[in-house]
């Protein structure tokens, strides 16, 4: 019984960082996924210049790990007086690094819209914003929507390691916890346990939101 009582006291010390860990994902998530919209869009314009920057953002996102452009943001930033702190310089990382991927995503659901309903709004009259605003972008985001819970999952998966920077998430306070007990196996386990639960979720929701996708495409 005193194992379980152990266990019971670890598990909500560790799960009060759980708040922060839905706050940096959810802050993090939609400015990523307005970055690949943009980034999408820029990367299918006509223009090359545009792709080019695009592709150089890409390329420099997803070549670099994660932990370098944290640090990079919260010791490089306050030497030139700036400091945004702990929890933005989470979510700004976070937000830079997704959005790479998210840019990928949506170029590759731009590849796969229908052109023939582009060149249909084109015919009635349709303006560019328009046409992205009332056909293209709802079509492709409900397209793409599993792969953009899928990266969801992935933001989850790194938040686990902005406790570099300070934040007592999950993982700074299982370490936390580990300190204090000396139960690496045990406090871990914990912490794994409750990434999973969390993944596992979403994982969830992107197969169900997969099938409705398929059901609406074919109906």
């Amino acid at each position: 019984m005193q194992i379980f009582s152990f266990m019971y006291d670890a598990a909500e010390l560790i799960l009060s960082g759980l708040p922060i860990v839905l706050l940096l994902t959810l802050a993090s998530f939609f400015p990523a996924l307005a970055l690949g919209i943009v980034g999408g869009l820029l990367a299918s314009s006509k223009f090359k210049v545009l792709r080019m920057v695009v592709g150089v953002y890409v390329y420099v996102f997803r070549s670099t790990p994660f932990l370098m452009f944290t640090f990079l943001i919260y010791y490089g930033l306050p030497q030139y007086d700036i400091d945004i702190g702990p929890v933005a310089t989470a979510i700004v990382a976070l937000s830079l690094c997704h959005g790479a991927y998210m840019t990928e995503i949506v170029r590759g659901g731009l590849l796969g819209f229908d052109r023939g309903q582009n060149e249909a709004a084109i015919a009635l009259g349709f303006g560019l914003f328009q046409r992205l605003r009332d056909v293209v972008l709802p079509q492709t985001l409900m397209a793409i929507i599993p792969s953009l819970v899928g990266q969801a999952i992935l933001i989850v998966k790194d938040t686990s390691l902005v406790s570099v920077v300070g934040i007592s998430e999950l993982t700074r306070l299982g370490r936390e916890v580990v300190i204090r007990t000396n139960e690496p196996f045990i406090i871990f386990t914990i912490v794994a346990a409750a990434y999973f639960a969390m993944c596992f979720g979403l994982e969830i929701l992107a197969r169900n939101l997969e099938a409705r996708v398929r059901r609406i495409m074919v109906g």
